[in-house]
């Protein structure tokens, strides 16, 4: 008997609109010990399907066909006593955004220890004392290879990696011993040394717990490493579903082909825009930005100082896409948030088109502001929850310009056009979106301004396969139409091959190697550079299986 059977399963979601069917028939069955990974573009339902076996649905949800049956029960319609039972302890779910999931005002080791505190009490078990529930913490710490797990129970969210925030993750997850465990998006803004070790955890642990899981990803290099099985889903229909590897090698429906077709491949001769020269151009604005000796040194609550970025100095070309890489804790976000001036440096400056903002004042730095514009890596908290699509995609229009209403209502239509989400969406709330969704709003609210600078974020890591290949085409047609400028950040070494025109590469705040973007692929200088793109290459051969 399958520990997991989906049998005709249909869902529709109720909006002002009408009814929208979510799910359109859905027949899974994963046994016992089983991989099973879920492929598909935003929007095709397939977080939907698994937050539907935890019970965690929309509000507005509506089974109208078919049932999920867990371990020879129906768990289509239990009650919230019920799902108690069940739901942490016997299926468990990995979120995908780890700090969106981890309380910031709590230590880990406290989060973890009242997760077991509320399992054993959901399971109708007396609780275990403290230094019991610290003891069981420490082990799954170290359970996830999370180093020196006494350290780490008192360490809050901010002081971990990304990574490690998703192996404290994983070990919450794990906290009830469950029979099925559940990753959504498990390594989206992983860089790709660590996204490797993620899987490889997640491989381990099948191996050593019996775990049976279902993988949720829009990265298929992702799902060939860890899922054994692989349904595609495209518009609430899975469409094609069998073993990954004959899937990979030999798929059968246009959109898997489709789907494949769009994975960016990290040994394959890019065919860029080029940047539009320069060497006419006033010397002054020849480099659009420039950083001079930029050093960033944060002090922590022990009086220690950690050298975020350290005597760092780069020049970006007017038109060029500027590719920055490295790994997670390498200093990538804290130079992107002093190049336009979010967080202050501790020392050095920052020149733009001749100019040097490092001591402007806050009227003239929001002036400059619309000229230089950010897109964030994280599109949950980038987002405000309290205000629709519309007004996100709006607000720097009504800060910045003296538009009219019905100018900014079209222009933020347009926008909408632009990232390929519908019009009507502009009436919807950040949480009615998927993550790949929200991310295009973010690039929409971004370009709303006609800035001449974006400092792009892993803009595309929460995006499907297919979506990410639209969406850098869009930005490269863009440049190419407006002249832009980009500095791009992404762990993606696949994509900063395809679009870069430089790049460096950083590593502990410093850079180790920089230059032509395909003369650092060809022919890397520095150990860690080949290695990077080493574990970018592993990635791919896996999704070319």
């Amino acid at each position: 008997m399958s520990l997991l059977d989906i049998k005709d399963y249909r869902l529709d979601i109720d909006t002002f609109d009408g009814p929208v069917h979510v799910l359109k028939g859905i027949n899974l069955s994963i046994n016992r010990g089983d991989t099973l990974g879920i492929v598909g573009e935003s929007g095709s339902g397939k977080t939907v399907l698994v937050r539907s076996v935890l019970g965690i649905g929309p509000r507005n949800a509506r089974v109208i066909e078919g049932g999920i049956s867990f371990d020879g029960q129906n768990i289509t319609n239990l009650s919230e006593k019920e799902w108690a039972k069940i739901r942490g302890i016997r299926i468990s779910m990995i979120f995908q955004d780890p700090m969106t999931y981890l309380n910031p005002l709590f230590s880990i080791g406290r989060q973890i220890s009242d997760v077991i505190a509320a399992h054993e009490k959901a399971a109708g078990h007396g609780v275990s004392p403290k230094a019991a529930r610290r003891t069981r913490t420490e082990e799954l710490l170290d359970q996830v290879g999370l180093p020196n797990p006494a350290m780490l129970f008192s360490q809050y969210p901010h002081q971990l990696s990304g990574g490690m925030r998703q192996r404290v993750l994983i070990a919450m997850a794990l906290a009830g011993k469950p029979d099925i465990l559940i990753a959504d998006e498990p390594t989206t803004a992983l860089d790709v040394t660590v996204q490797a070790q993620v899987l490889d955890l997640i491989n381990s642990l099948v191996e050593k717990l019996n775990l049976t899981v279902i993988m949720i990803s829009h990265d298929i290099g992702a799902i060939a490493t860890v899922a054994r099985r692989c349904a595609v889903m495209y518009k609430g229909e899975i469409v094609e579903q069998g073993l990954t590897r004959d899937i990979l090698s030999n798929p059968q429906h246009d959109y898997t082909k489709r789907l494949l077709s769009a994975v960016p491949d990290i040994d394959a001769a890019p065919e860029r825009v080029a940047a539009r020269p320069a060497a006419s151009e006033p010397a002054k604005s020849r480099f659009l930005l420039e950083a001079v000796d930029l050093k960033k040194v944060y002090r922590s609550q022990s009086g220690e100082d950690f050298t975020a970025v350290n005597s760092l100095s780069l020049s970006v070309r007017t038109g060029e896409i500027f590719g920055v890489v490295g790994e997670s804790g390498s200093g990538k976000s804290t130079l992107a948030r002093m190049l336009l001036r979010l967080i202050d440096p501790t020392s050095g400056d920052v020149i733009f088109d001749g100019q040097n903002i490092s001591g402007l004042s806050e009227k003239a730095l929001r002036a400059m502001r619309r000229h230089m514009q950010f897109v964030f890596q994280n599109p949950h908290s980038a987002l405000n929850g309290r205000h629709t699509i519309g007004d996100a995609i709006g607000e720097p229009l009504r800060l910045q310009t003296k538009m009219g209403r019905r100018e900014i209502e079209a222009r933020i239509e347009a926008l909408l056009d632009i990232v390929q989400l519908p019009r009507l969406f502009k009436y919807r709330y950040p949480h009615e979106l998927s993550g790949g969704q929200k991310q295009r709003v973010c690039i929409a609210r971004a370009i709303a301004l006609n800035p001449r600078l974006l400092v792009l974020d892993e803009p595309t890591s929460a995006l499907d396969i297919s979506v990410q290949a639209q969406v850098l085409e869009f930005l490269q047609q863009l440049r190419a139409e407006m002249n832009l400028t980009y500095v791009f950040i992404s762990h993606n070494l696949a994509v900063i091959r395809q679009i870069c025109d430089r790049t460096i590469v950083m590593k502990h705040g410093e850079i180790v190697e920089q230059g032509e973007t395909e003369q650092i692929f060809l022919h890397p200088r520095e150990n860690y550079t080949r290695t990077l793109i080493e574990s970018g290459r592993k990635t791919s051969q896996a999704a070319d299986l």
